[in-house]
């Protein structure tokens, strides 16, 4: 798996493995992370999700991964059998059967490593990254009443995105919240601006 031709599923034992074979694939297709989630219709975040090695399809979802690696290359029914017993594998290794799974949060806030099952703000997530790739000083500001889900639009939406860009925008997401002491939080974000050249943004809940 070490090149985009030489791409083994059943090689994959890890997390990591499965990673590097999808990069691969994508990388042999010359598609775009973008691309995939437009051209697979499937939500942007879940497939960054893939890329990254952050989260593995379930059983429930393999109908959308077999779609992504259609768009990457990957159409042989065998093939894809083999694909589909690497991520059952990992599953099993990791120690997460599917059944296991608990999609529901209950009144806890949705955070970036739950973005698979954050849905039906696809549309307003995308909408503040390009609000904030637009903007050039000063904050952006999300509003909203208590309980309306702000802060999980702010971590499974948009601070899931902004780690799924394209790497040439360097981008850098830091979630504050400013507790008793928000001059903490404002110093904080302002040194750790100070000490990188990526182009860093904060997502602070009130």
């Amino acid at each position: 798996m070490t090149t985009a031709d030489e791409v083994d599923p059943a090689s994959v034992t890890t997390r990591d493995d499965i990673k590097r074979a999808l990069a691969c694939i994508r990388t042999r297709a010359e598609v775009t992370i973008r691309e995939v989630a437009g051209k697979a219709d499937v939500p942007f975040s879940t497939v960054g999700g893939y890329f990254s090695g952050r989260h593995l399809p379930t059983p429930a979802q393999f109908d959308q991964f077999v779609r992504i690696l259609s768009v990457c290359g990957v159409c042989d029914p065998v093939e894809i059998e083999s694909w589909l017993d690497a991520v059952r594998r990992v599953r099993r290794t990791l120690g997460r059967p599917a059944a296991s799974t608990a999609p529901y949060r209950g009144l806890a806030a949705f955070q970036p490593e739950d973005s698979e099952w954050f849905f039906g703000r696809e549309s307003l997530s995308q909408e503040l990254l390009e609000r904030i790739r637009e903007r050039t000083e000063g904050p952006l500001m999300l509003v909203g009443p208590s309980g309306s889900g702000k802060s999980s639009l702010l971590r499974a939406g948009l601070a899931a995105r902004m780690e799924c860009v394209n790497d040439s925008e360097q981008w850098r997401c830091l979630v504050l919240t400013p507790g008793a002491e928000p001059q903490w939080c404002r110093t904080r974000s302002s040194s750790v601006c100070a000490r990188t050249s990526t182009r860093t943004r904060c997502g602070i809940r009130n």
